[in-house]
């Protein structure tokens, strides 16, 4: 008797709608310990003009540079706007587990999907310390450590276990 074969599951190309993910294929990220891969979605809900928050004070938890939904946890309970304004949101399909992107998912999203961004400064949720945090540029592709107190754009994302897509 012959085994039968389970056809792989695909992901859609980079920056297409993810079925029932309430987005778009952003990125490939590794997992943390313990945890599986996962893909980062990009929903579409317009990025906001935002500061950081709390200029001169340094936020224990938030300089991760890639686990986003952590650091934007952390900026949750510290009352920070950026967060609080990515925890109000929803996305179309009603997934409510946004958050505001690392700094390693953001240099992802730019080099996968940089037509799915304002080309503008966007923050990452990765502070370097009381006075600064990460930011991303869509325009070339810059990027760097800016004070809290800048306003630049808030982008929502959320993740999905890559074990999602499988059959």
């Amino acid at each position: 008797m012959k085994a039968s074969i389970k056809p792989h599951p695909t992901l859609p190309p980079f920056g297409q709608p993810v079925p029932g993910a309430g987005g778009r294929l952003g990125a490939i990220m590794r997992g943390q310990a313990g945890q599986p891969d996962y893909a980062v979605i990009v929903p579409d809900i317009p990025a906001i003009l935002l500061p950081w928050g709390n200029y001169g004070k340094q936020i224990a938890g938030a300089d991760s540079p890639t686990d986003g939904a952590a650091n934007t946890a952390t900026m949750l309970a510290a009352g920070l706007p950026a967060a609080q304004h990515i925890h109000k949101l929803r996305t179309t399909e009603g997934h409510a587990d946004l958050y505001l992107g690392a700094r390693g998912e953001m240099s992802a999203l730019f080099y996968n999907v940089p037509e799915l961004f304002e080309k503008e400064w966007h923050w990452t949720s990765t502070q370097n310390s009381a006075r600064g945090a990460f930011a991303q540029g869509f325009a070339i592709g810059g990027s760097g450590w800016v004070t809290k107190d800048n306003e630049f754009r808030v982008r929502a994302l959320r993740r999905i276990p890559l074990q999602h897509f499988n059959a």
